[in-house]
């Protein structure tokens, strides 16, 4: 028998393919595609919820106003969430992705320094060496030297802390934090 779109032939057992209203229609698939798209909504929210980031509370801190000619003390004040740590900013193992930042001074403004908090020595089971790494809170010390030709007033210091949080059995894709001093 010839089915009413023309060129499909089908048998009464078979999925049926007619045109009703101008619309295809596939009776017999509707209950399946659904269970099939439910299935699929599902698996793909359960995959998002194991790769989210766990993100690091990133303060920018100022010691205190600086005048052209002058150095300033700044820190960055990073707060891991509970049971995370990252990899200090010089791993042991360099497979591993180190906390890094990066400062984007302006014209003018010259990093004379930044200074790391000290690493933190972590034991993990089969691995022979322990990780050094950043746990909790901690600060990043960051001396900037402006210029005596700064034009006086708020100057904004961009930055980025790149890190990579990990906990006793995953590490999750490394994440950015953006602040400006």
């Amino acid at each position: 028998m010839e089915s009413p779109v023309g060129h499909l032939k089908y048998r009464a057992s078979e999925i049926v393919v007619y045109r009703a209203a101008g619309r295809r229609h596939f009776r017999g698939l509707r209950v399946p595609l659904c269970v099939l798209c439910f299935f699929l909504c599902v698996l793909v929210s359960a995959a998002a919820a194991q790769v989210r980031r766990p993100r690091a509370e990133v303060t920018a801190l100022v010691g205190h106003a600086a005048h052209p000619g002058e150095s300033v003390q700044a820190a960055l004040k990073v707060a891991l969430p509970d049971g995370l740590h990252t990899q200090s900013n010089k791993p042991r193992d360099e497979t591993l992705i180190p906390t890094e930042l990066t400062i984007d001074a302006p014209q003018g403004v010259t990093v004379k320094e930044i200074v790391w908090p000290p690493a933190t020595d972590l034991k993990q089971a089969g691995v022979e060496k322990p990780l050094a790494v950043f746990e909790q809170t901690f600060a990043i010390g960051v001396e900037l030297a402006l210029a005596p030709s700064v034009p006086a007033g708020e100057l904004a210091v961009p930055a980025r802390l790149r890190y990579q949080a990990c906990d006793a059995t995953l590490c999750y894709p490394p994440a950015n934090a953006d602040v400006t001093w």
